[in-house]
């Protein structure tokens, strides 16, 4: 069986992780509760440990490349893999920047400080699912320019 390329195993690690980690952000957020803590500490408190979860993930992903390219020999990036990069940054760059002209220009005239941070957290994560999901499709369909 031939084994997954390092930047699609790091691309399903990454987008199985921006999938599960800022659900459970934006599905539990609103529901801690911790009566010693003042109100913006409190909502700081899980999009930290959401971050801190996916730096976790980075890291891990990071080690098992490290680990594999022990056993297999160095990572080699050619053209094809560069163009699927390119591609993939470049149809997530247009929708953060939507998402951030959004955040930036709409919703300070009508929205909380907290729903303004939530917003540009989303469209990042969503700017980044785009990637990841591209750079899948273009390793499991072939990379057409």
């Amino acid at each position: 069986m031939k084994s997954m390329h390092p930047k699609e195993r790091t691309a399903w690690a990454w987008l199985i992780c921006l999938l599960l980690v800022p659900a459970a952000y934006f599905g539990l957020a609103d529901r801690w509760y911790m009566a010693a803590l003042p109100p913006d500490l409190m909502r700081l408190l899980p999009l930290s440990v959401a971050l801190l979860s996916m730096a976790l993930v980075a890291g891990l992903v990071r080690l098992w490349n490290w680990r594999q390219s022990r056993s297999q020999g160095p990572e080699i990036s050619d053209e094809r893999d560069q163009l699927i990069d390119l591609k993939a940054s470049a149809a997530a760059y247009h929708v953060l920047i939507a998402g951030m002209i959004c955040v930036g220009f709409v919703m300070p005239f009508s929205a909380s400080r907290w729903q303004i941070v939530d917003a540009a957290f989303l469209a990042v994560v969503f700017a980044e699912v785009v990637h990841y999901f591209l750079v899948l499709k273009s390793y499991r369909q072939g990379f057409h320019v």
